[in-house]
């Protein structure tokens, strides 16, 4: 009896972990020799912005590989490529953290230019002089433990 429950109480810790969201983290811009290393992300008119200042969002992945952000709203990539604000309705799907960095599908993040700022925006480039890495940092300076992808 005792082995039993020690079994049952296993399997619902494993499906309790399977369940959660990943770590919180900032998103930090990477982005060596240019304007937008160590930029952050920020919201501005719906818009996710790259901008060179501190104190950007903060964001999880949630289980269902949605990004959401620390004011309640979530990340929506357009068919266009930039990523906006939207509801959990129609958040996309697809994000996720692997070695410390955090990921959309099987895309790249750019910042692209829309008049005097950068928005945040996807494209299948992987052109080193296009890509902006994403580390997804902890409070402590750290990076985040692998968010694994859903295959």
């Amino acid at each position: 009896m005792k082995f039993l429950s020690t079994v049952f109480l296993g399997a619902a810790a494993l499906a309790n972990m399977a369940l959660a969201d990943s770590e919180q983290f900032y998103l930090l811009c990477i982005k060596s020799a240019s304007q937008f290393h160590y930029s952050s992300i920020h919201p501005v008119n719906g818009q996710l912005k790259v901008i060179g200042k501190p104190d950007g969002l903060s964001a999880v992945v949630t289980d269902d590989r949605k990004l959401k952000f620390s004011d309640g709203t979530y990340a929506v990539v357009t068919q266009k490529g930039p990523v906006v604000e939207g509801s959990k309705d129609n958040a996309s799907t697809g994000f996720f953290v692997a070695d410390g960095h955090l990921q959309y599908a099987d895309l790249s993040f750019m910042p692209a230019p829309n008049g005097d700022s950068f928005d945040l925006s996807v494209t299948p480039s992987t052109d080193p002089r296009v890509v902006l890495a994403i580390r997804a940092t902890n409070n402590s300076g750290g990076v985040i433990p692998d968010f694994p992808a859903h295959n």
